[in-house]
């Protein structure tokens, strides 16, 4: 016969198993957030011109290597060219939905990078940090995913800190989307 003491012990047992299955089964079913079926367009804001094609251009490279279908260029950059692209890029969901029906794409990445100004450090080279936040709509209007990452890497100017950095800020915006 069990005492009490063994009792609440069991049940307490039983409880911590069910919870500890609960968030095993959820953390093992998650799916990546960007769907394989369908075409996914890539827009993205920075400090500069250079920074977001930069950034469009490595997430788009990420994409194709992982087996994921990226809408064209010439498509892309007819995307780029009409006024609801702003809008899109500032998460203005009818915007979104209005590309998605015009150019036929199922998801929308849209990105806002930035880059701090790379500083020398004590090996007399440069570190540089740059950030991304990361949004995924599905052409029906449905967030997907957000995020926010970032990336710090070292280069011997400036320049190449700051590229090494948007570069890696970007590659890892791709990893967590898609894990």
């Amino acid at each position: 016969m069990q005492t009490s003491l063994q009792k609440t012990t069991n049940g307490f047992l039983t409880i911590l198993l069910l919870i500890a299955a609960t968030i095993c089964s959820s953390t093992v079913a998650c799916e990546a957030a960007i769907p394989k079926n369908g075409s996914i367009a890539i827009l993205a804001k920075g400090p500069s011109s250079q920074h977001a094609a930069s950034a469009t251009s490595i997430v788009t490279q990420e994409f194709l290597a992982k087996g994921y279908k990226v809408v064209d260029p010439q498509k892309l950059e007819s995307i780029r060219r009409s006024k609801a692209a702003a809008l899109a890029l500032q998460g203005n969901v009818e915007a979104i939905m209005q590309l998605g029906k015009q150019y036929g794409f199922s998801t929308m990445v849209t990105l806002n990078v930035s880059a701090g100004e790379p500083m020398e450090n004590e090996f007399k080279l440069y570190t540089g940090t740059a950030s991304a936040a990361v949004m995924v709509t599905g052409s029906n209007g449905s967030q997907l995913y957000a995020d926010t990452v970032s990336g710090k890497q070292v280069g011997y100017t400036p320049d190449e800190a700051a590229q090494k950095s948007l570069e890696a800020a970007a590659k890892l915006a791709v990893a967590r989307m898609t894990q």
